[in-house]
């Protein structure tokens, strides 16, 4: 496939699947190739001067985020499109030892007592908008949440004014460590591949891609839109601070259960206490019960020998009581 043949025709939307479906056979067949000499990638489908200086995971990044971006050309998306699909599903299966997507493992926390927005939340920017029906319009939360799923988010809200799509959208991870561990790796990505927050702040041009980093003390504490959310949904804690809640959460839960324990001792012990009350009594019961049946039986005797006593049959009873 040509690529350059046709660059300056245009497609319809009807199109784009079919187009797509081209490119993405010329990519497998090898007629279009992304790779350059060592780590370097391209994109064949830019002019931008970064165009052939990508690393891998900026490349699928910048894929994924022109053929979602709403104000870029029919043709453009599909071809980017298809180069994100190739990359996702092919290279990553490839003679690579290594994986398409690489999660960047978090550096030790160097300061336990920085503060951070709690639930962990992430900060994500240049969200690609465009100007449609009188007002801003960008991808949905339930994309975003699809294009970070490997960061296991518990969801990504977009930030809306009355223009619209403010291009702004945050990212919730949760309470607990394994929310704090995934905000982090969200951060390492970014930073990794060159969008990070000091990358976001320091360009002039940030181009199409997303930038995104770990929400702070400085962005809570921020003007507009982004830190209202954040102070609306947020605290600021620390790492130290969320480590004593939780170890004084534990001593109240120890001290509850050991009262608990107790409580129950005590009326194990009640239960104890009547259940001895009532064997006992139950002992004495049947005691005077035998004591009863012996009185009865021989007064039963007694009357006996006295009847037939009277009756001059003393052979009989004498015989009758030898039986009893």
């Amino acid at each position: 496939m040509d690529h350059s043949s046709d660059e300056d025709s245009e497609i319809s939307d009807s199109e784009i699947d079919d187009y797509e479906g081209k490119v993405y056979a010329s990519l497998m067949s090898g007629g279009l190739k992304v790779k350059n000499n060592g780590e370097n990638y391209s994109c064949l489908f830019c002019s931008s001067k970064k165009k052939n200086n990508y690393s891998k995971s900026s490349l699928v990044q910048h894929a994924s985020g022109v053929s979602a971006a709403p104000n870029r050309k029919a043709k453009e998306k599909a071809a980017h499109r298809a180069l994100f699909k190739y990359l996702k599903n092919d290279l990553a299966k490839s003679s690579e030892p290594q994986p398409l997507v690489i999660p960047v493992e978090p550096q030790p926390l160097q300061n336990r007592d920085e503060k951070f927005v709690w639930p962990w939340m992430g900060i994500l920017v240049n969200v690609p908008t465009e100007w449609k029906d009188g007002r801003q319009i960008g991808e949905s939360g339930n994309r975003l949440k699809e294009q970070l799923s490997h960061f296991c988010p518990l969801k990504v809200i977009p930030l809306w004014t009355f223009r619209g799509h403010t291009g702004n959208a945050i990212v919730e991870f949760g309470k607990d460590w394994n929310g704090f561990r995934n905000a982090r790796t969200f951060e390492s990505h970014f930073a990794a591949g060159g969008f990070g927050k000091k990358d976001w702040t320091g360009k002039k041009n940030q181009g199409s891609e997303l930038y995104g980093w770990l929400a702070r003390a400085e962005d809570y504490n921020s003007p507009g839109i982004i830190a209202d959310y954040l102070r609306k949904n947020g605290d600021l804690k620390s790492v130290n601070d969320l480590a004593k809640e939780g170890a004084r959460k534990t001593d109240r839960l120890v001290a509850n259960l050991a009262n608990q324990i107790e409580v129950k001792n005590r009326y194990l012990q009640e239960l104890e206490s009547k259940y001895s009350e009532t064997t006992a009594s139950l002992e004495k019961m049947m005691g005077q019960r035998e004591q009863l049946l012996q009185s009865y039986n021989e007064g039963l005797c007694y009357s006996f020998c006295y009847f037939f006593f009277h009756m001059g049959l003393v052979v009989f009873p004498v015989l009758y009581h030898q039986q009893l």
